[in-house]
């Protein structure tokens, strides 16, 4: 069984249990239902009950089962899913708009739908499919379209998307750390953390002549640079930027959305990109997976040089 399948059915299983837990305590506990701001009184959020347990929860069970026995429709399964989950999110977001209520289940939902959705594409689509080889180009060329990337990639990860989740934890009247010199130090530490990011994307774009994006990856496989210390900086580098962004608005939501996305690359992208990169290169990779650590960067690097192994061989 592949990785990802094994991840996707645990997660599709937690999924339906947890969707069947909160329907119970909504219907068993008035204190529940006020930790929602949910009046039940009113049959417009009780009559979901129905649809939510028959398709969604059992949905995600069946789901579940199909990714452990790797099912030629587990993909089929998982972007039903997927379908109910971000229909169920976009009505609670709507009605929380609408009623400025409820915002505590857009919170949780909102992950829900992005966890679905990432084992949806991780279950469905080939690693060979998500991760193909960039055509031939110059080093500066891929340079221009990594750091491209790069501005809009942080622009939406690391910008807009915080700002919308520190608007929510207003709603929700979540308090916000504050300490002197807040901006300075948050502003500091994120310029050390984009270093191995920036620095491992120069790398691939001037020696493996490829970007970051999957579908415009490297076509040679680089272990030199940051790499030569950590097999995933970018990676490393980007869940220590979502910290900062996090301690930067003092937000303990944005903080949870880092490490969620931490989880997103270990648990669905790295597993499949892992597998694209032995189908493509090897003994090589699997050599270097061996020897190098995937999240703990060494002080030193642990790859023999070239020329210490031409003297051993000599």
């Amino acid at each position: 069984m592949k990785k990802v399948d094994r991840n996707a059915g645990l997660y599709f299983a937690f999924q339906g249990l947890a969707i069947c837990a909160w329907w119970f305590g909504l219907y068993y506990s008035t204190l529940f239902r006020a930790l929602f701001e949910l009046d039940w009184t009113g049959n417009v959020l009780s009559s979901f009950w129905l649809p939510d347990l028959l398709f969604l929860a059992l949905g995600s069970f069946v789901a579940a089962w199909l990714c452990f026995t790797s099912h030629p429709y587990k993909g089929v399964a998982a972007w039903f899913v997927t379908g109910l989950i971000t229909y169920a999110t976009t009505y609670a977001f709507a009605f929380s708009l609408a009623s400025d209520v409820g915002w505590l289940g857009v919170v949780l939902m909102a992950p829900a739908t992005l966890f679905s959705g990432v084992f949806a594409v991780g279950v469905s689509i080939l690693a060979d499919r998500m991760f193909r080889p960039t055509r031939d180009g110059s080093g500066k060329w891929m340079a221009v379209k990594t750091f491209s990337q790069i501005v809009i990639v942080w622009s939406l990860i690391l910008g807009l998307f915080p700002y919308l989740i520190v608007g929510v934890e207003n709603k929700l009247g979540i308090p916000h750390l504050r300490f002197p010199f807040q901006t300075a130090v948050s502003a500091i530490l994120f310029v050390l953390a984009s270093i191995p990011g920036v620095w491992s994307a120069w790398v691939m774009s001037m020696e493996g002549k490829g970007t970051p994006l999957p579908l415009d990856h490297a076509s040679k496989l680089v272990i030199s640079g940051p790499y030569k210390y950590i097999r995933n900086p970018m990676a490393f580098s980007g869940i220590g930027q979502g910290l900062i962004v996090a301690l930067f608005w003092g937000s303990a939501l944005v903080g949870i959305y880092a490490l969620i996305g931490s989880l997103v690359w270990q648990w669905v992208f790295r597993p499949l990109e892992e597998e694209n990169l032995e189908e493509r290169f090897g003994q090589p990779y699997i050599d270097y997976k061996r020897t190098v650590r995937c999240w703990i960067p060494s002080i030193r690097s642990p790859i023999e040089p070239q020329s210490a192994r031409r003297t051993r061989r000599g």
